[in-house]
């Protein structure tokens, strides 16, 4: 049993831990915004290949990422992300920071917009066979079984923290993840996945805040063809910036390695680039300041229910690591008011 502590933010305080809205972080928060500034504008036009995205493995720190960062207690998820969707990806605001900053939209209604603009684009029938690769807590696939009353869908994930979480949904019977047009599977992407999960079964293939965790994109895409039948759509969402910034290429020269193993952030243009046996047809670059407002939203919410899982989830390191990440975060999307660091979403066909 752990105490009760009754006023967490003194006592992280006394512990050197400053609480969201404090004007310590946000002067750290200022400090580093202007510090990813002036490194966007050292690198601003910058367009070369990105060689490195067609070497090695698929991914290098799988484990470890799923250890460090997606096996945290569900209790401590809950803390930030809402409880409609329960997604640990940007949520839609708007397409400009304008829109974005004068949006009414709560954090759920945000994330559900995001679900809404994924299907969209995606250029879903209804009664498609999709795979989505890396599902979280699977909130996606509800919204989508419920939007496609025929729609099919498979999940993966490599979190034993988050299989055990969509196992008991998928024993609920008032769960739409109970019906019989969704199954999971457990395990890590890699050139093998493709016997495990189904050759060429699925109509879709899609990734939603899963690419950052790839190293080599090629071989990744090349398992996408194998999921796929003839002329099969391929989705992606994931965070890019606007120009090449060789060092988050490589995650040991950053922080990203820190916080989030084996994670890189590409250029949006890169991935316009059609891998193996895909022609693109559409990609959309989404405004930073989304991620921006979605991270304080998380960043408020888990100073705002901190007592419901500190000391019992996490101590206060833990504190410190999450306090410290999502002002890091923040800070990366903030300059340029999100022209120089977003999303990215591409839309590739099977030739």
């Amino acid at each position: 049993m752990h105490p009760q502590v009754t006023d967490v933010p003194k006592a992280l305080r006394r512990a050197g831990i400053s609480p969201y809205g404090s004007l310590e972080l946000r002067t750290f928060e200022d400090r580093l915004t202007r510090y990813f500034s002036r490194e966007y504008a050292r690198y601003q036009g910058l367009r070369e290949p990105c060689h490195e995205m067609c070497q090695g493995p698929m991914a290098t720190a799988p484990q470890e990422l799923a250890e460090q960062h997606y096996d945290a207690p569900v209790a401590l998820f809950e803390a930030f992300l809402d409880r409609e969707t329960m997604s640990y990806t940007m949520a839609y605001y708007g397409r400009s920071p304008e829109e974005v900053s004068v949006s009414t939209r709560s954090l759920g209604e945000a994330q559900l917009a995001k679900f809404r603009l994924i299907a969209d684009r995606m250029g879903l029938g209804g009664d498609e066979n999709l795979i989505n690769l890396g599902c979280g807590f699977g909130y996606f696939e509800s919204y989508l079984l419920h939007r496609f009353p025929h729609l099919r869908v498979t999940s993966t994930t490599h979190s034993r923290v988050q299989e055990k979480f969509l196992r008991d949904r998928m024993k609920d019977c008032d769960d739409i993840l109970s019906s019989p047009r969704f199954r999971l599977f457990f395990g890590e992407i890699n050139d093998r996945s493709a016997q495990a999960w189904g050759e060429g079964e699925y109509d879709v293939v899609c990734s939603v805040g899963v690419l950052e965790q790839i190293k080599n994109v090629e071989a990744f895409f090349h398992l996408v063809a194998e999921l796929l039948k003839p002329e099969g759509v391929t989705f992606h969402h994931l965070i890019v910036s606007r120009d090449l910034i060789r060092r988050l290429q490589e995650p040991q020269q950053t922080l990203i390695g820190h916080y989030f193993p084996g994670g890189r952030v590409r250029p949006f243009y890169a991935l316009q680039n059609a891998f193996g046996p895909f022609r693109l047809e559409d990609s959309w670059f989404i405004n930073g300041m989304n991620y921006w407002r979605t991270l304080d939203a998380w960043h408020a919410g888990f100073w705002r229910n901190l007592g419901a899982v500190y000391p019992a989830f996490i101590d206060q390191d833990g504190v410190k690591y999450w306090n410290d990440f999502f002002v890091l975060c923040k800070a990366m999307f903030r300059p340029e008011s999100g022209a120089a660091y977003g999303n990215g979403q591409y839309r590739f066909v099977k030739a």
